[in-house]
């Protein structure tokens, strides 16, 4: 399940950046390999990242712990230091900003893969993997919103990153998303039910926008 979640690196040092890369493609996906704080958040705003693995010590960048602050911030995603810097000063820097490992370098592979399995299974308690063809996509259906369709794609919203294009149909969704996260409204468009903040006989609220039900559906 876990295999192709996508990782982000973020190592200065080209040859351990490297050699980690190498670590992380058996099991999973490494969508990007990356050396300072501009390079990182850049991958983060326009690419899928289920997790990153991120140096804290950037030579010539903000530093990786300043990193994590901005995914705490915007990407609600999990991320694991790689580190060399174990003094007491930087442990309590690491902490105030809750990453879900702190690995001491030089790394082992058993500790970075099993640190990355455990961060993916404890991000939710909702988390879904909708299948289509022969990708996996690892959705938190606490975040979906709403979708929409048009012609063969569907477009899923959520309320923290950025919407996701998939070919698919809403009937292929429905039979991997649960309902209590995923119904779909009419024929061109799905919501979270849990999102709903006023209804009437003709149309559901989610916050500002608005969407019309067709009995056929609901």
């Amino acid at each position: 399940m876990q295999k192709q979640a996508n990782i982000l690196i973020v190592e200065d040092e080209m040859l351990i950046a490297y050699s980690i890369q190498k670590m992380v493609q058996k099991h999973f996906n490494c969508i990007a390999v990356v050396k300072n704080y501009d390079e990182a958040l850049q991958v983060l705003e326009n690419q899928p990242v289920d997790l990153a693995l991120i140096d804290i010590t950037l030579n010539n960048s903000k530093s990786g712990i300043e990193i994590a602050q901005q995914i705490n911030e915007k990407y609600n995603i999990p991320f694991i230091y790689l580190t060399a810097s174990t003094d007491e000063a930087t442990v309590t820097k690491v902490i105030q900003t809750t990453p879900s490992a702190y690995i001491s370098k030089p790394v082992q592979e058993t500790n970075v893969i099993t640190a990355i399995k455990l961060a993916l299974a404890n991000t939710s308690s909702n988390n879904i993997v909708l299948t289509i063809g022969k990708k996996e996509y690892h959705i938190d259906m606490d975040q979906f919103l709403f979708a929409t369709s048009e012609g063969v794609y569907i477009t899923l919203h959520f309320t923290q990153s950025k919407p996701m294009l998939l070919r698919t149909t809403f009937a292929q969704l429905q039979t991997q998303a649960p309902e209590s996260n995923f119904k779909r409204i009419n024929k061109s468009e799905a919501i979270n039910p849990k999102c709903i903040t006023k209804r009437d006989s003709k149309r559901v609220f989610l916050d500002n926008k608005t969407f019309k039900i067709s009995k056929t559906y609901w």
